[in-house]
């Protein structure tokens, strides 16, 4: 192969790996990992849902007017690693989707079955940021030993089975 040739295809490569990348050359997203601690270990929750909202501007908070910051989400789900990357926000009401808002103040919201949903508040500074949030899980079993709940046999039904 020729100097020619493969300055060509150095050149076509390094197109193709910039071709993803936004203007300014880093991308903004907020990537985490939702765990628990179980008996002393930290452990990921894979198949959380995942929610962020912008709630306050900073001092240094870009300017955002094209609608309501209320009405913007992003949202996602963990992985089996617990890890889950967030890139974008979507508006409720006009479905238009935004670049993270850079200098503002974050609500994170994680919703998982058998834990407590959990909320915290970040700030975004821009390009990749890392939050984790640890979450507690519901007990699912209750043992009483105070001997004061009792079995109720004349509230109990014991179904029976009729042939005719």
């Amino acid at each position: 192969m020729t100097y020619r040739r493969m300055g060509w295809l150095a050149a076509l490569a390094l197109l193709v790996m910039t071709m993803g990348c936004p203007k300014g050359g880093s991308s903004r997203s907020i990537t985490g990992q939702v765990v628990v601690n179980r008996e002393g270990a930290t452990q990921p929750v894979a198949e959380a849902q995942v929610r962020i909202w912008p709630q306050d501007p900073g001092a240094k908070g870009e300017l955002f007017e094209s609608e309501a910051v209320q009405n913007l989400r992003g949202v996602t789900m963990t992985r089996s690693s617990g890890q889950f990357e967030i890139g974008s926000l979507t508006s409720a009401e006009t479905h238009a989707e935004y670049s993270l808002l850079k200098g503002w103040g974050y609500v994170i919201e994680v919703e998982v079955p058998g834990y407590y949903i959990t909320q915290a508040d970040f700030a975004y500074k821009g390009g990749q940021a890392w939050v984790e949030v640890a979450i507690d899980e519901k007990p699912m079993d209750v043992l009483d030993t105070s001997g004061g709940v009792k079995d109720n046999d004349k509230e109990l039904h014991r179904g029976a089975v009729r042939k005719e």
